[in-house]
């Protein structure tokens, strides 16, 4: 059974964001797990990324005090940091088909993939229920 992110970062309050972003670049920083050779192009995206980062870091301290321009400021970027993280997410999909090890090296929220097994039963007791149903319905008006 695998691992699969969970995309949860777009919900997030701006605390726990700047926590889980704080992580994820930490891990995506790390070059002994994840070379320049490993981004196969996509350097560009993850130096960007790891720049938005610091410069929320940044923001997201100075807002702490409540003023607005810097909360705007915050917002505008975390929602930046949502797309390149969304981005990343599609590559590190990608490269975990042939490197499973690249989820919990991420420092992304992972859950079970639980894909297949449930899913047949279920379908297959709302596919039964379903035919049997109009069956029950038809043959006879009342009245």
């Amino acid at each position: 059974m695998g691992y699969r992110i969970i995309r949860n970062y777009r919900n997030m309050p701006p605390t726990k964001f700047h926590v889980f972003v704080q992580r994820v670049a930490a891990a995506l920083a790390d070059k002994t797990r994840f070379p320049d050779s490993f981004w196969e192009g996509r350097l560009a995206l993850l130096q960007a990324f790891l720049a938005a980062v610091v410069k929320h870091d940044a923001v997201y301290n100075e807002s702490i005090m409540g003023n607005r321009l810097l909360i705007m400021e915050r917002d505008v970027l975390q929602a930046q940091l949502v797309i390149y993280l969304d981005q990343i997410v599609l590559h590190l999909e990608m490269a975990a088909i042939s490197r499973p090890d690249v989820y919990s090296a991420s420092g992304f929220d992972l859950s079970k993939d639980r894909r297949g097994r449930g899913r047949g039963k279920a379908v297959n007791a709302a596919l039964g229920a379903a035919q049997s149903e109009p069956g029950e319905g038809e043959g006879g008006t009342s009245s």
